[in-house]
């Protein structure tokens, strides 16, 4: 995980400024977690929601 956000297009901005392939996820606290793309898919297992995978 990069980071933890309480609002998406803040999350957005971190996603685009560390140019990484990365998923936005809503987690389970109710924040928005930037996260590596290739482990999205464990956070998804834990009960998280994929809001947005970008390149």
């Amino acid at each position: 995980m990069y980071a933890k956000f309480s609002f998406y297009s803040v999350a957005q901005m971190y996603a685009i400024s560390i140019g990484e392939p990365v998923a936005i996820l809503l987690g389970r606290d109710n924040l928005y977690w930037v996260v590596d793309q290739v482990r999205a898919s464990d956070y998804l297992n834990d009960g998280c929601s994929l809001l947005c995978a970008a390149g």
